[in-house]
């Protein structure tokens, strides 16, 4: 991880005390901001939860948001998104939002990445860079939804276009993951298939489960027909090294894919609990 610097929106460390993990170091500059820590589970009380928030209406043009966070050995972190991401029109030529995450997860901590939609208006640009070192036991939950537009007001693939960038290395520098997306909006042309149209809610799931089964989860993930989510369909990969998985989702709408982002946290969580076990 880059060392800490005053251009972050948001700095976050947090390390394993006795019982809980604790926030041990915590900068937010406008727009955004943090919650107060919360451990909801019950049958993991040294997790600690936390709400970004934001007191901007959305992603304007030119806007850059910078998020650093820091798990130091064994800590655990779930972050989700107090509401969803707005990115506004930006019709100028040339203009963008950028948003860059730099992640460091060290060992034996988790990272559980739970955020809310990302909303591409019309005229839209917005660029993720996605940078992620783990400590070889390191585990990783990684989430994304993208949808193509206002379609309650019949907004859909008018944005210009959304580009994600993720690299997951280790703290040696080895390579566990690249991914690369360009999805073009008022350009694609693949837009009015009726597989996209049916189902214009994009999802990617990443999973970083160095110790686990992972043909097993697979397996389990993919086996998701009595829970309630309606128009969701997946498609899933092991890592080349075998340090995790992919998983691309389409969906009708929010509702179906959050259930199924549920889903797949709680098979990611028992998962974990096997390998801690030794069952996995």
């Amino acid at each position: 991880m880059k060392s800490f610097n005053r251009e972050n929106n948001l700095e976050l460390i947090l390390k394993k005390s006795s019982k809980r993990t604790i926030i041990t170091h915590q900068y937010t500059a406008q727009p955004l901001g943090i919650s107060r820590s919360f451990y909801p589970d019950l049958t993991n009380p040294s997790r600690t939860h936390l709400y970004l928030t934001s007191t901007s209406p959305g992603l304007l043009a030119n806007d850059t948001l910078n998020i650093a966070v820091k798990l130091e050995n064994k800590a655990q972190l779930c972050l989700k998104e107090q509401s969803a991401t707005k990115v506004h029109p930006m019709p100028n030529l040339g203009t963008k939002a950028t948003v860059n995450y730099d992640i460091e997860i060290g060992e034996k901590a988790t990272l559980e990445f739970f955020p809310e939609p990302i909303i591409l208006f019309r005229d839209a640009t917005l660029e993720q860079i996605i940078q992620i070192t783990c400590h070889p036991t390191a585990n990783l939950f990684w989430s994304e939804i993208i949808v193509p537009g206002r379609l309650a007001r019949g907004e859909y693939y008018e944005f210009n276009y959304y580009l994600n960038r993720l690299h997951i290395r280790t703290v040696e520098g080895v390579l566990w993951a690249k991914d690369a997306m360009k999805l073009m909006g008022n350009q694609n042309q693949f837009k009015e298939n009726n597989l996209f149209a049916f189902a214009p809610i994009l999802g990617n799931i990443i999973l970083i489960l160095p110790q686990g089964n992972l043909s097993l989860l697979v397996e389990i993930l993919e086996k998701f027909s009595l829970v309630d989510c309606p128009g969701v369909k997946i498609a899933t990969s092991i890592l080349p090294q075998n340090k995790g998985i992919v998983i691309r989702a389409i969906a009708r709408g929010t509702y179906g894919f959050k259930n199924y982002l549920n889903y797949s946290l709680k098979c990611f969580r028992q998962a974990q609990s096997f390998c801690n076990e030794g069952m996995l």
